[in-house]
């Protein structure tokens, strides 16, 4: 049980390799209390051993299976797979991008979504609801044990192995002539200072330069998407670099895309293009919002601030300062949680 994408259906897999039968209401196409009829039915035709992956929301939803699991007593156990940092909704984040862009190809708006009508790719607010109803397994439900897996996500360092420096564009890049909070216009865009030649030097050490930006204006019709096309164009001209840029037209509330910052699709999308190594790949910005999508991305924050300042070594002494790096707290209570490792 957990948030949808949390990484149910690829642990069930270790039981399925048992001789568990598993039952999923989206690969039956059926509801949740359609299961217990369904696992009842073949119990009765010999089957004894079951595994159920799904979100078990409540207690209500979970009470069915307990249930009939103790008329028959059979033994019942609760595995409850979640983490800690990032938090569980910020994994079942990345992954839902990442089902998307496995079949997908891309991230999908909201209105694809229920184009496709696909059960297994849903909305940002399908994990909002989640958060918001569920309700933690208790033993006091009726479980004869319980489990609590903490996700881990692990990648094939010699598939995933590039380093790149994802970057915010307005006030960390740039700022407007003018006065404006975002360009409008490709001449009146100034450059901040040391941009240029502080990115030559990550350049000059193989660092990819990669660009995120939010850009809701382009929702609310006050600048139109080839405006922001041709201003981005025009900072990559004056910077002297060709940025890989992506940014998010959509309105900023409420948030229903997983393109905008701070949801991580366009960090999730550049790391599966370019085969990008979160431990050396790092989001530069000026927002709260790029630090909590560098956690949620997996990657390292470094303030635009520290980050382009002469001679400054933050980025030098990046493995004796991880502060803003995603990691595993080393609590005892976490300690004492068994990881569960998934590709």
């Amino acid at each position: 049980m957990g948030y949808p994408a949390i990484g149910k259906s690829t642990f069930a897999q270790k039981y399925t390799e048992h001789e568990y039968y598993r039952l999923n209401r989206d690969k039956l196409g059926c509801k949740l209390k359609e299961l217990v009829p369904e696992m009842d039915k073949l119990y009765k035709e010999g089957k004894g051993l079951f595994v159920l992956d799904n979100t078990y929301m409540t207690s209500d939803s979970r009470a069915p299976v307990i249930t009939w699991a103790k008329e028959h007593k059979i033994p019942i156990k609760c595995v409850w797979i979640t983490s800690r940092t990032p938090e569980a909704i910020e994994v079942a984040q990345y992954n839902a991008v990442k089902r998307m862009l496995d079949k997908y190809g891309k991230i999908l708006t909201n209105e694809e979504i229920k184009e496709q009508r696909d059960p297994n790719i849903f909305p940002p607010v399908v994990l909002f609801s989640f958060r918001k109803k569920f309700e933690k397994p208790t033993k006091k439900e009726g479980f004869d044990a319980s489990e609590t897996i903490q996700f881990q996500r692990i990648m094939d360092k010699k598939i995933y192995k590039n380093k790149a420096i994802i970057l915010d564009y307005d006030g960390t890049l740039r700022k407007t002539k003018s006065g404006g909070k975002y360009p409008k216009d490709p001449n009146d865009i100034e450059i901040l200072p040391h941009r240029k030649s502080i990115l030559k030097k990550f350049v000059n050490e193989g660092y990819i330069l990669l660009g995120v930006s939010n850009q809701s204006f382009v929702s609310k019709g006050t600048l139109t998407y080839q405006q922001a096309e041709a201003c981005f164009n025009r900072t990559n001209e004056l910077l002297g670099f060709d940025i890989d840029y992506k940014f998010c037209p959509h309105k900023a509330f409420p948030l229903n895309c997983y393109c905008r910052k701070p949801m991580p699709g366009f960090g999730v999308e550049f790391i599966e293009k370019y085969k990008l190594d979160p431990d050396k790949t790092i989001m530069v910005g000026d927002q709260t919002t790029d630090k909590t999508f560098a956690r949620r991305s997996g990657i390292r924050f470094i303030h635009a601030d520290d980050f382009f300042k002469i001679d400054s070594n933050v980025v030098d002494n990046r493995e004796n300062n991880n502060a803003e790096r995603t990691k595993v707290t080393s609590s005892k209570k976490t300690k004492e949680l068994k990881q569960f490792k998934i590709n």
